[in-house]
């Protein structure tokens, strides 16, 4: 992974109130944690660096929006929170993943994907997928991207 690309995540991301969560042990892969929580809103930001893109994309996004919302301790009925997965893997633009398709559909009050970010290091570029809720992520999510396009190409779908 590129070696500035976490220090300006970081840094981006601070001036949108995000922290970062020193100890992020009980998510493997993970290599940056950042959360913001207000009195109304949960919002996680995580990066993960993998050898390789899992064999089931799907089931892996699960296990790691579980680890996130735990790990951000945020409180489930009362405000949910909003995860946006950055993931970087070699060869992952070159799979057959669409990030659109990966994303919450709907607001379960738990935990859910608002974005995905595939970042592939073999080739440069990065993709994204958004779901709903651009009045109050939406800023944030552009603020990712920009923050990846110092790194990464854009790649469309």
């Amino acid at each position: 992974m590129n070696d500035k690309l976490l220090p300006d995540l970081i840094n981006t991301m601070n001036k949108h109130g995000f922290r970062q969560v020193a100890d992020t042990a009980t998510i493997p892969t993970a290599t940056l944690l950042l959360k913001r929580q207000t009195w109304n809103t949960n919002r996680a930001i995580v990066v993960v660096s993998l050898d390789q893109t899992p064999d089931d994309f799907h089931d892996y996004l699960k296990q790691l929006r579980r680890s996130v919302a735990f790990k951000c301790r945020f409180f489930p009925y009362f405000w949910g929170i909003g995860i946006q997965a950055i993931i970087v893997a070699p060869g992952i633009s070159n799979s057959d993943i669409v990030p659109s398709q990966h994303v919450a559909v709907i607001d379960n009050q738990w935990a859910i994907i608002q974005s995905i970010f595939l970042a592939d290091p073999a080739d440069n570029t990065y993709q994204t997928g958004r779901t709903w809720g651009q009045l109050v992520t939406g800023k944030f999510q552009d603020a990712i991207s920009n923050s990846l396009s110092h790194h990464f190409e854009f790649k469309n779908q």
